[in-house]
């Protein structure tokens, strides 16, 4: 499995399938996410986990303003990514409890413009997808911000540790897909967290994450230990 979601890891296939038979060369551009997404069938939220994931693996560069490029068919060092063996959700939670604060507070002092805006677009997604009652693209949107906050650490252990908990992660997805009315408070918290990102505030942000994994353990009838 490449992704945390079942979209992801289809999209993330079929793109690299076309890689592969030389659909598109090293150097070539991709076309847009709109278009990519048409394409393919699905919303842009799993779109963008898909190529922050063959960004990580070697096969796409993303260059901001411009867009995102074939960089390899067969990239030195790939490594496919193994589920943590009998991971239940709850020690997932209990994970991510312990390195989302962390990250988060790393981003709020580093991110540029152009990972700031990746943010917004993802919440506006989710917005977007709540409103039109599309609990599975609000839900892909959901975590779609976590991976894309542990991406912007640039720290490619942290990158490593949550793609080897996707299989979990994609567990608490299908709980979430059944309780779509908890989704607004989802939302809500995401927001909070960004604008504590906005303002390079570490500890607001850090906080702001370590609540809403405690929320969202509560939310999902997942426990958490020492939350």
């Amino acid at each position: 499995m490449f992704t945390s979601s079942k979209l992801g890891d289809v999209a993330a296939r079929s793109i690299l399938d076309a890689i592969k038979q030389g659909t598109w060369l090293p150097g070539d551009m991709l076309p847009s996410q709109r278009d990519l997404a048409d394409q393919l069938g699905i919303s842009r939220p799993p779109l963008r986990e898909a190529i922050s994931v063959l960004v990580a693996l070697g096969f796409l560069r993303s260059h901001p303003g411009k867009g995102v490029f074939v960089v390899s068919t067969d990239p030195q060092g790939e490594v496919a990514s193994a589920a943590v063996p009998q991971a239940r959700p709850e020690d997932v939670f209990q994970l991510r409890l312990a390195l989302e604060p962390f990250v988060v507070g790393l981003v709020a002092q580093s991110i540029d413009a152009e990972e700031l805006m990746q943010l917004r677009l993802t919440v506006l997604d989710m917005r977007e997808a709540l409103d039109a009652n599309d609990t599975s693209a609000a839900v892909e949107a959901d975590i779609l911000f976590h991976r894309q906050l542990v991406g912007f650490s640039r720290n490619p252990v942290f990158k490593q540790v949550m793609e080897q908990a996707s299989e979990a992660i994609g567990h608490a997805r299908d709980i979430m897909l059944a309780r779509p009315q908890e989704m607004r408070a989802a939302l809500s918290e995401k927001e909070t967290i960004l604008r504590a990102i906005k303002a390079h505030d570490s500890a607001a942000a850090s906080a702001a994450m370590q609540q809403h994994i405690i929320n969202a353990g509560e939310r999902l009838g997942i426990p958490i230990r020492g939350a």
